[in-house]
């Protein structure tokens, strides 16, 4: 049997993160998007909705492969955002729908990243580009990109099983 190359390894990651994401959507209504366990908490205050936890899981994913493409000088720092800029969350991403739609289209940018990238590209550094002090590392920007989404991913699954139990989702039985 070949042994997987460091690209396979980070493609078969994030491909098993996005079947996790789809899972995570599949037979959901819009209304669950925004629906919170609780306001208020006496550590760090209160819970984000469950359909922003999703948004931001991708959107943080372009962020971090594109900040990599800055290292590998790729691309201009000043173009490095998620895959919404600012408004990761807005009301496109209330509807169950887009928001599978999107995690489908950011799924098809990391396999294009993944694509184009070598595993000698990923040796790259490059201070960033606002904070010379501040090493940036194509690699740990993929590592941490599989790292960030999944914890994402970990946190949403809760709270799609809060849902699930909570009044609002035993209504959808």
């Amino acid at each position: 049997m070949t042994p997987m190359s460091e690209i396979d390894v980070y493609r078969r990651l994030f491909g098993e993160r996005f079947e996790e994401l789809d899972a995570l959507l599949a037979d959901l209504p819009d209304e669950a998007l925004l629906w919170t366990p609780f306001e208020t908490s006496p550590w760090r205050g209160s819970s984000n909705p469950f359909g922003l936890i999703i948004a931001h899981a991708v959107s943080s994913t372009v962020y971090l492969l594109l900040r990599a493409e800055w290292s590998m000088g790729w691309r201009d720092g000043s173009t490095v955002d998620g895959d919404e800029g600012p408004d990761e969350f807005g009301p496109a991403n209330y509807r169950v729908e887009y928001l599978a739609e999107r995690v489908q289209r950011v799924h098809t940018r990391v396999d294009v990243f993944l694509d184009q990238v070598t595993a000698s590209d990923l040796d790259a550094t490059q201070p960033h580009w606002e904070d010379a002090d501040r090493l940036l590392s194509a690699r740990y920007d993929v590592v941490h990109a599989i790292e960030h989404l999944s914890e994402h991913i970990g946190q949403a699954q809760i709270t799609r099983q809060l849902w699930a139990l909570s009044e609002q989702g035993l209504k959808q039985r």
